[in-house]
C-alpha cells in the first residue's frame, strides 16, 4: 500500500537553501557534506557542468535534501540535468533522486539494489528512515533508484566533450557500488568505498572486493578523491591507506579468531560497546564489519569463498575487465519494483512457476514465461527427485530467454505455495546468475495489487547465457550421514509438523533424520491480504535463533524432495545473510527407503 508521504509535493526549489560546494576543476564540484562524523553526517554529492548538460553524483538522503541538491546546481548553472549517477542504493545517497528525476535526469545507477536496508517490501525501509530523518525531509518521496541506465561493467559516458568513466569495482561496500572518475580532470568520486575515518561499512558488500577497489583507486592517479562522508582528503592516498589498514587488521583478527576456534561473540566482547540508537556510529561500524568478515574467514576456511575473499588480482580502475564476482545470493522482489523493472529500458526474464499451467494461460504479468519445476529434476539411482547436468539447464534457461546482464524474476502462486519459486532461486544461483529475485507475496500479491495482466504469450529471443558450472548448495546423503551429531551442524526438516513426527508421509518409512530440528517452511510466511508473504527479517531471524539455528553454524535442509527445502534455504541465505546453507535434495524420499540409516519418531 503506497505511503501517504509520497502523494505530497516536493519541497519548493526557492524555499530551501544551497548546500556549499568546492570546485575540483573546471566544471567540477563536490557538494559537501558534514565532517568529523563518520558515516552518521550527511553524505557528499557532486556535479559535473558540461555544454550539453549537468551530471549529478549521488543524490543524498531525502526529497528535501535532493531539491537543495538542484538548488545548489542552479545557482551554478542552468543547463539541463542530463544524468544522476548513484553510487549504490544506500538510502543517505538515493532517496533524494526523485528530486533530480522530476527535474529531468535520467538515473544511471546498478541493476542491484539488494542491501540490508531492503525489505520484503518497498514500504518498509521508507517508513525506517523516514524515522531517522523525519516526515518534513520524505515529503515527497518516491522511490527512483531503478536506473534508467543500468551498470554492471565499467561505462563511459561522453557528454559536451567530457569523458566520464562510471565504474563497477565489485561488491565492495554494497553489490551495486558504481565510482565515477573523470579522467582528463583525475578527479574520482569514490561513494561509500571510502569514509573520512577510514572504516568503510562492509555488512553489504565484502572485505577482499573492497581491498581490489581500494588497490584500484590507489593505481589511478587520481589528483582528488572524493569519499562517501566527511572532509575531502589533501592526500587521497593516506585515505586509501587508512583504509586498507583497517580492512588489513580486520581480516587478520578475524581469520586468527577462526582458525584458533574463538567464538564470534567473544571476539565482539573484546571490542567497542555499540549504543543501539546509532547503527553507524564507528563503533557500530567495527562491530557489524566484524561480524561481516568473521562469516568471510569462515568461508574461506572451508573452500566457499569467492575469488575476492581469496585475494585475485585487483583490476585497474577504468578498464574494460568484466567482474568476475560469484554469483550472489537470490533476494525478494516487492510487486511495486517489479512494476518498475518491466517499465524499464531493460526489463527482466520473468518466469511463472505455478504448478497448475491453467492458470499462466488464463492471466499472467505481460511477459511472464511459463515453467513447470518438475521439469528441473528427475531419477537418478532410482531416487526420484535430484537434480539434472549442467547442460539440461543451460538448455532450458537459455531457451527461456535467461541473459547474465539481466535480473531473473521468479513467481509462484503466492497463496499457499512459494516453493517453486525458491526451487528455481536455488538451481539459477547453483549456475551462478548474478541478480536472481522472488516475488514476494507472489502471482496473488500482483492480482491483489491490481497490477497489468495478459494471456497473451511472450516473444523470446534465445538467451546469451551460458553458465561455465553448476555448483548449487547442495548436500548429498553421504554430506548428511557424516553431519550427524557435528558440533556447529544443524540438520532442519523443513516439512509439515505431522510428517516430521512420523504420524504422516508417503515414503517407505515414516519420522525424520535423528537430530533435526522441525521449521516448517510455510512458518516463515504471513498473510498479507490474500497473498502470503515473508515476515518482517528481524522476527524471522528471532524464531530461527529460539531454535538454535544461527548463522555460526553450517545448516543443512531437508524435506520430501527439494522444493519446501529450498524455502528455507531461500529464507535463511537471501533475507538472513546466513553463510552456509545447503539443500539436501534427496531428502527424506531418499533417506527413508535406506533401511540401514537410522531415523527418529516424535517431537522433540
Amino acid at each position: 500500500m503506497p505511503l501517504a508521504l509520497v502523494a505530497l509535493p516536493l519541497p519548493a526549489q526557492q524555499a530551501v537553501a544551497p548546500f556549499p560546494t568546492r570546485q575540483l576543476a573546471p566544471g567540477v564540484y563536490a557538494v559537501l557534506g558534514d565532517t568529523g562524523r563518520g558515516s552518521e553526517g550527511r553524505a557528499n554529492a557532486g556535479f559535473v557542468v558540461t555544454p550539453a548538460g549537468v551530471v549529478v553524483i549521488d543524490a543524498l538522503g531525502s526529497p528535501r535534501q535532493g531539491a537543495r541538491l538542484l538548488r545548489t546546481v542552479r545557482d551554478v548553472t542552468r543547463a539541463p540535468l542530463r544524468f544522476v549517477v548513484l553510487t549504490h542504493h544506500h538510502p543517505d545517497h538515493h532517496f533524494g533522486a526523485i528530486a533530480l528525476k522530476r527535474a529531468g535526469a535520467r538515473v544511471v545507477a546498478h541493476p542491484e539494489r539488494g542491501t540490508l536496508s531492503t525489505a520484503p517490501n518497498d514500504e518498509d525501509p521508507v517508513r525506517a528512515w523516514t524515522r531517522v530523518v523525519g516526515e518534513l525531509e520524505m515529503r515527497g518521496f518516491a522511490w527512483a533508484d531503478v536506473p534508467d541506465v543500468a551498470v554492471t561493467r565499467d561505462t563511459v559516458l561522453r557528454l559536451g566533450g567530457r569523458t566520464i568513466v562510471v565504474a563497477h569495482p565489485g561488491p565492495a561496500h554494497t553489490p551495486g557500488d558504481l565510482t565515477v572518475w573523470l579522467p582528463d580532470e583525475r578527479v574520482l568520486f569514490a561513494g561509500d568505498l571510502l569514509v573520512e575515518d577510514g572504516v568503510t561499512m562492509l555488512v553489504d558488500g565484502d572485505s577482499g572486493a573492497l581491498l581490489q577497489a581500494l588497490a584500484a583507486i590507489d593505481s589511478s592517479g587520481a589528483r582528488v578523491v572524493v569519499p562517501g562522508h566527511g572532509r575531502i582528503p589533501d592526500a587521497p592516498g593516506e585515505l586509501v591507506a587508512l583504509t586498507r589498514r583497517y580492512v588489513d587488521s580486520l581480516r587478520a583478527a578475524t581469520r586468527e579468531a577462526v582458525a584458533g576456534g574463538l567464538p564470534m561473540s567473544r571476539l565482539l566482547a573484546r571490542m567497542p560497546k555499540v549504543d543501539a540508537t546509532r547503527p553507524v556510529s564507528r563503533a557500530s561500524r567495527e562491530q557489524r564489519n566484524a561480524v561481516r568478515v568473521y562469516l568471510e574467514m569462515e568461508r574461506a576456511v572451508m573452500g566457499f569463498g569467492g575469488s575476492a575473499a581469496l585475494g585475485a588480482r585487483p583490476a585497474a580502475l577504468g578498464s574494460d575487465q568484466r567482474p568476475t564476482a560469484e554469483g550472489r545470493a537470490p533476494t525478494v522482489v516487492s510487486t511495486d519494483s517489479l512494476a518498475a523493472l518491466l517499465a524499464g529500458p531493460a526489463a527482466p526474464t520473468l518466469l511463472d512457476v505455478r504448478t497448475d499451467i491453467a492458470a499462466y494461460l488464463k492471466a499472467h504479468p505481460p511477459g511472464a514465461q511459463y515453467l513447470n519445476t518438475e521439469t528441473l529434476r528427475a531419477a537418478e539411482g532410482g531416487v526420484p527427485n535430484l537434480l539434472l547436468p549442467l547442460s539440461s539447464y543451460a538448455t532450458l534457461f537459455a531457451r527461456l530467454g535467461v541473459r547474465d546482464d539481466r535480473p531473473v524474476v521468479v513467481y509462484a502462486s503466492g497463496e499457499a505455495r512459494n516453493i517453486d519459486a525458491t526451487y528455481v532461486a536455488w538451481i539459477l544461483a547453483g549456475l551462478g546468475h548474478p541478480a536472481v529475485r522472488v516475488l514476494d507475496g507472489g502471482y496473488a500479491k500482483w492480482e491483489l495489487d491490481d497490477r497489468p495482466t495478459t494471456r497473451t504469450y511472450p516473444e523470446v529471443a534465445a538467451g546469451r547465457w551460458a553458465p561455465a558450472t553448476f555448483a548449487p548448495e547442495r548436500a548429498t546423503l553421504d554430506d548428511v550421514r557424516r553431519a550427524l551429531g557435528r558440533p556447529g551442524v544443524v540438520i532442519v526438516d523443513a516439512r509439515v509438523r505431522e510428517q516430521y513426527a512420523g504420524e504422516a508421509g508417503p515414503q517407505m518409512r515414516r519420522g525424520h533424520i535423528p537430530g533435526a530440528v522441525n521449521h516448517y517452511w510455510q512458518d516463515d510466511l504471513v498473510e498479507g491480504g490474500h497473498a502470503r508473504v515473508w515476515r518482517p527479517r528481524e522476527e524471522l531471524r528471532a524464531r530461527y535463533a529460539a531454535q538454535g539455528i544461527t548463522p555460526d553454524k553450517e545448516v543443512v535442509v531437508y524435506c520430501n524432495g527439494g522444493l519446501e527445502s529450498s524455502h528455507v534455504w531461500f529464507t535463511l541465505r537471501a533475507l538472513l545473510g546466513y553463510p552456509r546453507v545447503r539443500v539436501y535434495d534427496g531428502s527424506w524420499t531418499e533417506w527413508a527407503e535406506r533401511e540401514e540409516l537410522p531415523m527418529e519418531t516424535g517431537m522433540r
